[in-house]
């Protein structure tokens, strides 16, 4: 789910990129000082930023709020904030995105009702500090956190039309069926399940695809990092996955006589 302040909702507007596909996989927050609520054994902060979806931030919480903060030393814009492979929304958190200039008086810039899956914040805004802030918890909440991330998002030129399968239940599972000797069925058991998405987009100006942006990013997809992928994030907030690569590399394409390329890539997603 996707969530934009006011300030970046016109901005993005006035662009025409409301529903322009964008990714995110630059955490600038791996890069900061983590601070925040104490946590549990073996619930480091760090867990948060490493980019897996295995090892989790827990804080230990003893009131009805717990915070994950970011110090980067110096101000530092912040245009996309998110978390995944969470459990705010079992404990119906409320999640905000806030800053501050000395640690002590927060703002809230954005903030949402925590539901399954990714969540994030599109806003502008320039601080030292920032935090995810958790409310609404009740004491002794096993809250946990596998993915914090704080940085930019990278803004697709060529809109996504057609051809694209959203991810809306997971799209492979795998079933163990037991069927009587009359043809019954007796009952099925799930023995994995997943999600994989592929994307192809046509006609993505030639100089999008060899700039530094976009060559960082389709390095940092070859080596495997996550990322945050939204297809059309106007008109489908919810459509927002963390990923990681699934299949070859991404190759562009040249299109022809006009300077345009195409790209293709397959993803895993995480589910939940």
């Amino acid at each position: 789910m996707i969530t934009s302040s006011t300030t970046r909702a016109i901005e993005l507007a006035n662009q025409g990129l409301v529903n322009n596909p964008f990714l995110a996989w630059y955490n600038e927050g791996a890069t900061a000082t983590l601070g925040g609520t104490a946590i549990i054994t073996g619930g480091e902060r760090a867990n948060a930023v490493t980019g897996s979806t295995y090892d989790k931030w827990r804080p230990n919480v003893t009131t009805t709020t717990a915070a994950l903060s970011f110090d980067f030393g110096t101000a530092r814009a912040i245009g996309f904030a998110s978390i995944a492979a969470h459990n705010a929304d079992t404990f119906g958190a409320t999640v905000a995105l806030q800053s501050s200039d000395d640690n002590s008086a927060w703002t809230t810039v954005a903030s949402a009702l925590a539901v399954k899956g990714a969540m994030a914040f599109r806003v502008t805004g320039s601080a030292r500090y920032w935090r995810f802030n958790f409310t609404g918890l009740t004491i002794s909440d096993a809250l946990s956190v596998g993915v914090a991330f704080m940085g930019q998002e990278l803004v697709i030129p060529t809109r996504l039309y057609q051809g694209f399968a959203p991810v809306i239940t997971p799209t492979e599972v795998q079933l163990q069926s037991n069927v009587s000797v009359g043809g019954e069925l007796l009952g099925s058991s799930v023995i994995t399940q997943g999600s994989r998405l592929s994307v192809d987009i046509s006609l993505v100006p030639a100089t999008f695809i060899r700039g530094d942006d976009w060559m960082d990013f389709q390095t940092a997809f070859g080596i495997g990092k996550g990322f945050f992928l939204a297809w059309r994030p106007g008109k489908y907030p919810q459509d927002l996955h963390y990923c990681w690569r699934d299949g070859g590399v991404i190759r562009p394409e040249n299109t022809g006589p006009l300077d345009f390329m195409n790209i293709s890539m397959g993803a895993r997603v995480h589910n939940g």
